[in-house]
């Protein structure tokens, strides 16, 4: 069976636009693909700063099968490597935490430096010929922006900037503290969703009212509006105070949402308030299921029984509503009673209910399975 491709062109037309066909959310070949040309040359969110501000501290991710071990160095560098030790493949971290001077294998002890460097082999004085030097940890580009690490598989990718222009100036501007947050809670869920599901889901509020009442009643959607910035995009709306929702008063400086998404999958939300955000990292496993990370972040690390409450009304609540629609939009594409397509309710006036992002996301996409 031939992959399926897309015209260059897909979506050039947003007020006419309609959805790509299902069979790009639910075909391991076409994931496949994605794989290689968007998740192995592509700059990928996955941690805020404060979780390796650290010397020695280190977390680790799974991204498209790849086991990666992210590394402060006792000397301030921040590295990222293939968490898998070249002697016989066994992986070498798991979770996060702080690691000492060395990271050491579990499987046959070799020992390495924090800046990948082979530092003993056991008994490798009595093997022929052997040299630590063609045994260094394999590296891959890391780097910090806008308060978030992102690292990319490909060793000649420029800079995050240069995938994202704008982007950290513009979540600076939303979240000026954003570099000083920590994070109060995680949620880590496996969802049964295509990660192209969860990003349609992100790139347009008209299932806002019918599917997060919390949500639409702190938010004003006559004010709510989505840029779209290339590689990025802004949601952006004023707010209003909600016993629903989000709760503040007449002190809060910031009365808005930002909603920023960049390519290919990452969420970054600065709510009303001063002192949080959240985060969504999405790390694709197959076509039909994702990693989901959920992040909240406030400003101190001994939270309050308001942050409390707030982070369990996202891990009950807003994150759930989420998680049930893009599950159910992935079975339902794999039903023989679906058309194929859906129309993109693009609207002239590219209200707050329009769903014109995702007309540019699946622009974006399309490039991607372009034959040309």
């Amino acid at each position: 069976m031939t992959t399926p491709t897309l015209p260059a062109d897909f979506c050039g037309n947003p007020d006419e636009a309609f959805t790509i066909p299902a069979e790009f959310y639910t075909r391991q070949d076409v994931f496949e693909v994605e794989k290689e040309r968007v998740f192995a040359n592509s700059w990928i969110c996955v941690s805020h700063c404060s979780e390796l501000a650290e010397p020695n501290s280190f977390i680790t991710r799974e991204v498209i099968g790849e086991s990666i071990a992210i590394v402060r160095g006792n000397d301030q560098v921040l590295r990222a490597f293939y968490n898998v030790c070249p002697h016989r493949g066994h992986q070498l971290l798991s979770g996060s935490g702080k690691s000492k001077n060395v990271i050491t294998c579990p499987y046959h002890a070799w020992t390495f430096k924090l800046n990948g460097q082979l530092a003993f082999a056991r008994n490798c004085i009595e093997v022929v010929n052997f040299q630590n030097d063609k045994f260094e940890l394999s590296p891959l580009k890391v780097e910090e922006y806008g308060g978030f690490v992102f690292i990319n598989m490909n060793p000649n990718a420029e800079s995050v900037e240069s995938q994202l222009p704008g982007l950290a100036a513009q979540l600076r501007t939303a979240c000026p503290n954003v570099e000083d947050l920590r994070l109060g809670a995680r949620f880590v869920t496996s969802v049964n969703a295509n990660w192209k599901a969860v990003v349609d889901n992100y790139m347009e509020c008209y299932h806002c009212a019918p599917a997060h009442p919390g949500f639409s009643d702190s938010v004003r959607m006559d004010t709510y509006g989505h840029t779209l910035h290339g590689n990025w995009t802004l949601q952006f709306g004023h707010a209003k105070s909600s016993e629903k929702g989000y709760s503040f008063n007449d002190a809060t400086s910031n009365r808005a949402f930002s909603g920023f998404w960049a390519w290919p999958c990452s969420m970054f939300n600065v709510p009303p308030g001063d002192d949080f955000m959240t985060a969504l990292y999405e790390f694709p496993v197959s076509a039909d299921v994702t990693l989901q990370y959920y992040d909240v972040y406030f400003l101190n690390t001994e939270l309050t029984d308001a942050q409390k409450k707030l982070i369990d009304w996202y891990r009950d609540v807003f994150s759930q509503e989420d998680l049930r629609l893009v599950e159910s939009v992935q079975k339902g594409l794999k039903s023989r009673g679906y058309r194929g397509q859906g129309r993109i309710m693009v609207d002239r006036q590219r209200s707050g209910i329009s769903e014109h992002g995702i007309a540019h996301f699946h622009q974006l996409v399309g490039k991607v399975h372009s034959a040309s």
